[in-house]
Protein backbone atom coordinates (compact mmCIF):
# COMPACT_ATOMS: atom_id res chain seq x y z
CA UNK A 1 0.00 0.00 0.00
CA UNK A 2 1.10 3.74 -0.94
CA UNK A 3 2.26 5.59 1.92
CA UNK A 4 0.87 9.36 2.49
CA UNK A 5 3.67 11.66 2.97
CA UNK A 6 3.91 13.78 5.28
CA UNK A 7 2.96 16.89 3.75
CA UNK A 8 0.27 15.66 1.68
CA UNK A 9 -2.39 17.79 1.17
CA UNK A 10 -0.44 20.80 1.86
CA UNK A 11 -0.67 23.61 -0.79
CA UNK A 12 2.46 25.81 -1.25
CA UNK A 13 2.80 29.05 -3.34
CA UNK A 14 6.48 29.19 -4.23
CA UNK A 15 7.05 33.08 -5.22
CA UNK A 16 11.14 32.20 -4.98
CA UNK A 17 13.97 32.49 -7.26
CA UNK A 18 17.18 30.79 -7.78
CA UNK A 19 18.30 29.50 -5.12
CA UNK A 20 16.91 29.29 -1.04
CA UNK A 21 13.50 29.79 -1.96
CA UNK A 22 13.53 27.26 -4.49
CA UNK A 23 15.73 24.54 -2.62
CA UNK A 24 13.19 25.31 0.46
CA UNK A 25 9.43 24.76 -1.91
CA UNK A 26 11.91 21.65 -3.23
CA UNK A 27 12.17 19.81 0.60
CA UNK A 28 8.42 20.75 1.07
CA UNK A 29 7.73 18.69 -2.41
CA UNK A 30 9.90 15.93 -1.55
CA UNK A 31 8.18 15.65 1.92
CA UNK A 32 4.76 15.58 0.29
CA UNK A 33 3.32 19.15 -0.67
CA UNK A 34 1.85 20.16 -3.22
CA UNK A 35 3.73 23.45 -5.20
CA UNK A 36 2.72 25.70 -7.42
CA UNK A 37 5.82 27.80 -8.57
CA UNK A 38 4.94 31.24 -9.79
CA UNK A 39 6.65 32.58 -12.19
CA UNK A 40 7.02 35.78 -14.50
CA UNK A 41 5.82 35.55 -17.72
CA UNK A 42 8.99 37.10 -19.29
CA UNK A 43 11.43 35.41 -18.62
CA UNK A 44 11.08 33.14 -15.16
CA UNK A 45 12.96 32.03 -12.49
CA UNK A 46 16.55 33.45 -13.56
CA UNK A 47 18.07 30.50 -12.72
CA UNK A 48 16.10 28.49 -15.85
CA UNK A 49 19.46 30.17 -17.65
CA UNK A 50 21.96 28.78 -15.19
CA UNK A 51 24.66 26.65 -16.19
CA UNK A 52 25.10 23.23 -16.51
CA UNK A 53 23.11 22.71 -19.05
CA UNK A 54 21.93 18.97 -20.09
CA UNK A 55 19.30 18.73 -23.61
CA UNK A 56 19.01 22.36 -23.33
CA UNK A 57 17.79 21.88 -19.78
CA UNK A 58 19.33 24.25 -16.54
CA UNK A 59 20.47 21.29 -14.48
CA UNK A 60 20.63 24.08 -11.67
CA UNK A 61 16.73 25.13 -12.22
CA UNK A 62 15.99 21.02 -12.23
CA UNK A 63 17.86 20.61 -8.54
CA UNK A 64 15.74 22.19 -6.62
CA UNK A 65 12.52 22.82 -9.16
CA UNK A 66 11.81 18.92 -9.77
CA UNK A 67 8.01 18.18 -9.26
CA UNK A 68 6.61 21.85 -8.94
CA UNK A 69 3.92 23.01 -11.16
CA UNK A 70 4.45 26.34 -12.95
CA UNK A 71 2.27 29.32 -13.50
CA UNK A 72 3.22 32.82 -14.92
CA UNK A 73 1.74 36.09 -13.42
CA UNK A 74 2.76 39.40 -14.24
CA UNK A 75 2.26 41.21 -10.96
CA UNK A 76 2.06 44.60 -12.77
CA UNK A 77 -0.97 43.60 -13.62
CA UNK A 78 -4.23 43.76 -11.39
CA UNK A 79 -5.89 41.07 -12.95
CA UNK A 80 -2.64 38.90 -11.92
CA UNK A 81 -2.80 40.00 -8.35
CA UNK A 82 -6.18 39.10 -8.26
CA UNK A 83 -5.75 35.47 -9.54
CA UNK A 84 -2.98 35.11 -7.06
CA UNK A 85 -5.41 36.33 -4.56
CA UNK A 86 -7.23 33.74 -5.15
CA UNK A 87 -4.85 30.66 -4.97
CA UNK A 88 -3.31 32.41 -1.15
CA UNK A 89 -7.36 32.00 -0.56
CA UNK A 90 -6.80 28.23 -0.76
CA UNK A 91 -2.86 28.01 -0.03
CA UNK A 92 -1.83 26.86 3.37
CA UNK A 93 2.16 28.15 2.64
CA UNK A 94 3.25 31.43 0.98
CA UNK A 95 7.15 31.24 0.22
CA UNK A 96 8.89 34.44 -1.03
CA UNK A 97 12.19 35.76 -1.34
CA UNK A 98 11.66 39.60 -2.56
CA UNK A 99 13.52 41.83 -1.42
CA UNK A 100 11.84 43.41 1.73
CA UNK A 101 8.52 45.75 0.89
CA UNK A 102 8.11 44.61 -2.97
CA UNK A 103 5.15 42.05 -1.74
CA UNK A 104 3.32 45.10 0.32
CA UNK A 105 3.86 47.20 -2.65
CA UNK A 106 1.43 44.98 -4.32
CA UNK A 107 -0.81 44.51 -1.58
CA UNK A 108 0.83 40.93 -1.24
CA UNK A 109 2.47 41.61 2.48
CA UNK A 110 1.81 39.32 5.14
CA UNK A 111 -0.77 41.71 7.14
CA UNK A 112 -2.91 42.12 3.84
CA UNK A 113 -2.70 38.51 3.02
CA UNK A 114 -3.62 37.15 6.38
CA UNK A 115 -7.05 39.14 5.72
CA UNK A 116 -7.54 36.46 3.15
CA UNK A 117 -6.21 33.50 4.78
CA UNK A 118 -5.78 34.18 8.27
CA UNK A 119 -4.39 29.94 8.66
CA UNK A 120 -1.52 31.18 5.86
CA UNK A 121 2.03 30.35 7.04
CA UNK A 122 4.08 33.38 5.09
CA UNK A 123 7.34 32.78 4.98
CA UNK A 124 9.78 35.46 3.54
CA UNK A 125 13.63 34.49 3.15
CA UNK A 126 16.25 37.30 2.14
CA UNK A 127 19.84 38.55 2.76
CA UNK A 128 19.42 40.46 5.77
CA UNK A 129 16.02 39.65 7.26
CA UNK A 130 13.41 42.53 7.33
CA UNK A 131 14.57 45.01 9.48
CA UNK A 132 17.34 45.96 10.38
CA UNK A 133 19.94 49.29 8.52
CA UNK A 134 20.69 47.00 5.61
CA UNK A 135 17.11 45.06 5.37
CA UNK A 136 17.20 46.71 1.70
CA UNK A 137 20.92 45.53 0.69
CA UNK A 138 21.02 42.97 -1.88
CA UNK A 139 22.56 39.99 -0.97
CA UNK A 140 24.44 36.80 -2.69
CA UNK A 141 25.52 33.60 -1.10
CA UNK A 142 29.08 35.06 -1.33
CA UNK A 143 28.02 37.83 0.68
CA UNK A 144 26.61 35.89 3.43
CA UNK A 145 29.42 34.15 3.47
CA UNK A 146 32.06 37.07 3.98
CA UNK A 147 29.61 39.11 6.29
CA UNK A 148 28.62 36.28 8.98
CA UNK A 149 32.07 35.21 9.66
CA UNK A 150 32.65 31.52 7.96
CA UNK A 151 34.91 32.76 5.48
CA UNK A 152 37.53 33.92 7.95
CA UNK A 153 37.35 30.90 9.05
CA UNK A 154 38.21 28.98 6.08
CA UNK A 155 41.51 28.12 4.30
CA UNK A 156 44.83 27.50 4.87
CA UNK A 157 46.55 29.55 8.25
CA UNK A 158 48.14 32.41 6.72
CA UNK A 159 46.22 32.27 3.32
CA UNK A 160 43.57 34.52 1.91
CA UNK A 161 39.80 33.70 3.13
CA UNK A 162 37.91 31.04 1.40
CA UNK A 163 34.31 30.54 0.81
CA UNK A 164 32.81 26.73 1.16
CA UNK A 165 32.52 25.39 -2.18
CA UNK A 166 29.01 24.97 -2.15
CA UNK A 167 26.42 27.87 -1.90
CA UNK A 168 26.47 27.04 1.95
CA UNK A 169 24.64 30.28 3.02
CA UNK A 170 21.89 30.14 0.67
CA UNK A 171 20.71 26.41 0.91
CA UNK A 172 21.57 27.06 4.86
CA UNK A 173 18.77 29.25 4.57
CA UNK A 174 16.75 27.43 3.01
CA UNK A 175 16.89 24.39 5.37
CA UNK A 176 15.78 26.55 8.17
CA UNK A 177 13.03 28.01 6.26
CA UNK A 178 11.55 24.52 5.98
CA UNK A 179 12.13 24.26 9.99
CA UNK A 180 9.90 27.22 10.77
CA UNK A 181 7.21 26.09 8.09
CA UNK A 182 6.80 22.80 9.87
CA UNK A 183 7.21 24.16 12.37
CA UNK A 184 4.10 26.75 12.20
CA UNK A 185 2.09 23.99 10.20
CA UNK A 186 2.42 22.55 13.73
CA UNK A 187 1.31 25.75 15.38
CA UNK A 188 -1.53 25.62 13.48
CA UNK A 189 -3.06 22.61 13.95
CA UNK A 190 -3.45 23.95 17.90
CA UNK A 191 -4.34 27.61 17.25
CA UNK A 192 -5.88 27.77 13.77
CA UNK A 193 -4.04 30.96 12.78
CA UNK A 194 -1.05 31.03 10.52
CA UNK A 195 2.21 33.19 11.35
CA UNK A 196 4.60 35.35 9.29
CA UNK A 197 8.19 33.91 9.24
CA UNK A 198 11.18 36.16 8.47
CA UNK A 199 14.47 34.10 8.11
CA UNK A 200 18.11 36.29 6.77
CA UNK A 201 20.48 34.52 5.54
CA UNK A 202 23.09 36.42 7.39
CA UNK A 203 21.17 35.49 10.71
CA UNK A 204 21.13 31.64 9.20
CA UNK A 205 24.91 31.72 9.03
CA UNK A 206 25.62 33.37 12.44
CA UNK A 207 23.42 30.35 14.08
CA UNK A 208 26.35 27.93 12.44
CA UNK A 209 29.50 29.60 13.88
CA UNK A 210 29.20 26.99 17.16
CA UNK A 211 32.61 26.81 18.48
CA UNK A 212 33.90 29.28 16.65
CA UNK A 213 31.80 32.16 18.57
CA UNK A 214 32.44 30.29 22.11
CA UNK A 215 36.03 30.71 21.31
CA UNK A 216 35.94 34.37 20.25
CA UNK A 217 33.54 34.97 23.56
CA UNK A 218 35.86 33.10 26.05
CA UNK A 219 38.90 35.06 24.45
CA UNK A 220 37.46 37.94 22.92
CA UNK A 221 40.25 37.28 19.78
CA UNK A 222 38.57 36.75 16.14
CA UNK A 223 39.75 32.55 15.72
CA UNK A 224 41.43 32.67 12.33
CA UNK A 225 41.39 29.86 9.80
CA UNK A 226 43.38 26.62 10.58
CA UNK A 227 43.43 24.42 6.87
CA UNK A 228 41.71 21.17 7.25
CA UNK A 229 42.37 20.43 10.96
CA UNK A 230 39.99 21.38 14.34
CA UNK A 231 40.45 24.26 15.79
CA UNK A 232 40.65 22.94 19.41
CA UNK A 233 41.30 18.65 19.12
CA UNK A 234 44.53 17.00 17.51
CA UNK A 235 45.02 15.19 16.28
CA UNK A 236 42.10 16.12 14.28
CA UNK A 237 43.05 16.61 10.55
CA UNK A 238 43.64 15.97 7.04
CA UNK A 239 47.38 14.07 6.26
CA UNK A 240 49.06 12.61 3.02
CA UNK A 241 49.25 9.54 2.51
CA UNK A 242 51.81 8.49 -0.52
CA UNK A 243 49.14 8.74 -3.03
CA UNK A 244 46.26 11.19 -1.68
CA UNK A 245 45.04 12.85 1.27
CA UNK A 246 42.42 11.62 3.77
CA UNK A 247 40.79 12.45 7.08
CA UNK A 248 41.84 11.56 10.66
CA UNK A 249 38.84 12.39 12.80
CA UNK A 250 37.78 13.15 16.80
CA UNK A 251 40.87 10.47 17.84
CA UNK A 252 39.08 11.16 21.86
CA UNK A 253 40.81 10.62 24.86
CA UNK A 254 43.79 8.94 26.23
CA UNK A 255 43.31 5.27 25.12
CA UNK A 256 42.18 6.32 21.87
CA UNK A 257 45.52 8.44 21.06
CA UNK A 258 47.70 5.23 22.38
CA UNK A 259 45.92 2.52 19.93
CA UNK A 260 46.54 5.36 17.14
CA UNK A 261 50.07 5.28 18.26
CA UNK A 262 49.56 1.46 18.39
CA UNK A 263 47.88 0.96 15.04
CA UNK A 264 50.75 3.09 12.92
CA UNK A 265 53.46 1.24 14.50
CA UNK A 266 55.05 4.24 16.45
CA UNK A 267 53.66 3.57 20.31
CA UNK A 268 57.25 5.72 20.74
CA UNK A 269 54.85 9.02 19.65
CA UNK A 270 52.09 8.36 22.43
CA UNK A 271 55.42 8.25 25.39
CA UNK A 272 56.85 11.28 23.78
CA UNK A 273 56.33 14.14 26.54
CA UNK A 274 54.96 16.52 23.93
CA UNK A 275 52.36 14.59 23.30
CA UNK A 276 51.50 12.10 25.87
CA UNK A 277 47.96 14.19 27.04
CA UNK A 278 45.86 16.42 25.87
CA UNK A 279 46.88 19.48 27.02
CA UNK A 280 50.45 18.88 25.70
CA UNK A 281 48.98 17.77 22.13
CA UNK A 282 47.21 20.66 21.59
CA UNK A 283 50.08 23.19 22.76
CA UNK A 284 52.17 21.08 20.18
CA UNK A 285 49.29 20.50 17.44
CA UNK A 286 52.15 21.48 14.69
CA UNK A 287 55.00 19.21 15.78
CA UNK A 288 52.42 16.22 16.08
CA UNK A 289 51.01 17.19 12.91
CA UNK A 290 54.28 17.30 11.41
CA UNK A 291 55.47 13.85 13.21
CA UNK A 292 52.47 12.15 11.95
CA UNK A 293 52.27 13.45 8.77
CA UNK A 294 56.18 11.91 8.23
CA UNK A 295 54.69 8.01 9.31
CA UNK A 296 51.48 8.39 6.60
CA UNK A 297 53.20 9.58 3.77
CA UNK A 298 54.89 5.93 3.85
CA UNK A 299 51.66 3.88 2.47
CA UNK A 300 48.75 4.95 0.34
CA UNK A 301 45.41 6.32 1.73
CA UNK A 302 43.48 3.10 1.51
CA UNK A 303 45.85 1.50 3.30
CA UNK A 304 46.11 3.68 6.32
CA UNK A 305 42.15 3.93 5.81
CA UNK A 306 41.41 -0.22 6.42
CA UNK A 307 44.17 -0.36 8.97
CA UNK A 308 42.45 2.31 11.04
CA UNK A 309 38.99 1.40 10.67
CA UNK A 310 40.09 -2.39 11.63
CA UNK A 311 41.35 -0.36 14.75
CA UNK A 312 37.67 1.59 15.19
CA UNK A 313 39.98 4.91 14.73
CA UNK A 314 37.87 7.26 12.66
CA UNK A 315 39.51 7.87 9.31
CA UNK A 316 37.89 9.02 5.66
CA UNK A 317 39.40 9.32 2.16
CA UNK A 318 38.54 13.44 1.27
CA UNK A 319 36.47 11.77 -2.05
CA UNK A 320 35.60 14.02 -5.51
CA UNK A 321 32.15 13.77 -6.64
CA UNK A 322 32.85 10.84 -8.43
CA UNK A 323 33.95 8.86 -5.72
CA UNK A 324 30.97 10.38 -3.68
CA UNK A 325 28.77 9.31 -6.61
CA UNK A 326 29.92 5.29 -6.06
CA UNK A 327 29.94 5.73 -2.71
CA UNK A 328 28.31 2.27 -1.23
CA UNK A 329 26.94 4.35 1.71
CA UNK A 330 25.63 6.94 -0.47
CA UNK A 331 23.91 4.35 -2.81
CA UNK A 332 22.75 2.86 0.43
CA UNK A 333 21.15 5.31 1.68
CA UNK A 334 19.41 6.58 -1.76
CA UNK A 335 20.65 9.83 -1.30
CA UNK A 336 21.13 9.78 -5.44
CA UNK A 337 18.13 9.58 -7.51
CA UNK A 338 16.93 8.87 -11.06
CA UNK A 339 14.81 12.61 -12.32
CA UNK A 340 11.52 11.88 -14.40
CA UNK A 341 12.28 13.56 -17.53
CA UNK A 342 12.84 11.69 -20.32
CA UNK A 343 16.06 13.65 -21.98
CA UNK A 344 17.70 13.60 -18.31
CA UNK A 345 18.08 9.57 -17.88
CA UNK A 346 21.70 9.38 -17.09
CA UNK A 347 21.73 12.39 -14.53
CA UNK A 348 21.18 11.67 -10.63
CA UNK A 349 18.81 14.27 -8.37
CA UNK A 350 20.26 14.65 -4.91
CA UNK A 351 17.96 13.09 -2.63
CA UNK A 352 15.81 14.69 0.16
CA UNK A 353 17.82 13.42 3.16
CA UNK A 354 15.07 13.80 5.90
CA UNK A 355 13.78 9.93 6.28
CA UNK A 356 10.31 8.89 8.42
CA UNK A 357 8.99 5.74 8.85
CA UNK A 358 6.16 7.00 7.51
CA UNK A 359 6.29 7.74 4.11
CA UNK A 360 7.97 5.60 1.55
CA UNK A 361 11.66 6.09 0.29
CA UNK A 362 12.04 8.42 -2.21
CA UNK A 363 13.73 6.83 -5.84
CA UNK A 364 13.24 9.84 -8.39
CA UNK A 365 11.81 12.73 -8.48
CA UNK A 366 9.44 14.53 -11.15
CA UNK A 367 10.69 16.43 -13.90
CA UNK A 368 10.82 20.58 -13.11
CA UNK A 369 8.02 22.65 -15.00
CA UNK A 370 8.72 23.90 -18.38
CA UNK A 371 8.17 27.88 -17.97
CA UNK A 372 4.12 28.50 -17.51
CA UNK A 373 3.42 24.56 -18.14
CA UNK A 374 0.15 24.49 -15.65
CA UNK A 375 -1.28 28.25 -16.00
CA UNK A 376 -4.43 26.75 -17.72
CA UNK A 377 -4.66 23.60 -15.70
CA UNK A 378 -4.17 26.32 -12.42
CA UNK A 379 -6.79 28.56 -13.98
CA UNK A 380 -9.11 25.80 -14.96
CA UNK A 381 -9.13 25.30 -11.33
CA UNK A 382 -10.17 28.56 -10.36
CA UNK A 383 -13.12 28.43 -12.81
CA UNK A 384 -11.47 30.53 -14.98
CA UNK A 385 -12.79 29.07 -18.82
CA UNK A 386 -10.85 29.21 -22.32
CA UNK A 387 -11.74 32.52 -23.28
CA UNK A 388 -10.89 33.85 -20.08
CA UNK A 389 -7.52 32.64 -20.24
CA UNK A 390 -6.78 33.91 -24.07
CA UNK A 391 -7.78 36.84 -22.73
CA UNK A 392 -5.69 37.13 -19.99
CA UNK A 393 -3.14 36.51 -22.04
CA UNK A 394 -3.86 39.41 -24.60
CA UNK A 395 -3.55 41.85 -22.21
CA UNK A 396 -0.38 40.38 -20.27
CA UNK A 397 -1.42 39.11 -16.87
CA UNK A 398 -0.54 35.53 -17.30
Amino acid sequence: MTQTKPLSGVKVLDLTRVLAGPFCAQMLFDLGADVIKIENPAHGDDSRLFQPFKENKSLYFESVNGGKKSLTLNFKNPKAIDILKQLIAKADVLVENFRPGIMAKFGLDYENVKKINPRLIYASISGFGQDGPDALKPSYDILAQARGGIMSLTGAPDGDPMMIGVSFSDMNAGVFAVTAITTALYQREKTQQGAYIDISMLDCQVALLESAMMRYQATKIPPKAVGCRHATETPFQSFKASDRPFVLAAIAGEAMFQRLCQTIGHPEIGTDPRFSSITARHDHVEELGSVLQDVFITRTAAEWVALLEENAIPVSLIQNLEEVCRDPQVQARHMLIDSQAPELKDVKMIACPIRISSAEMQDSRPAAPALGQNTVEILHDLGINDTEIATLKEQGAI
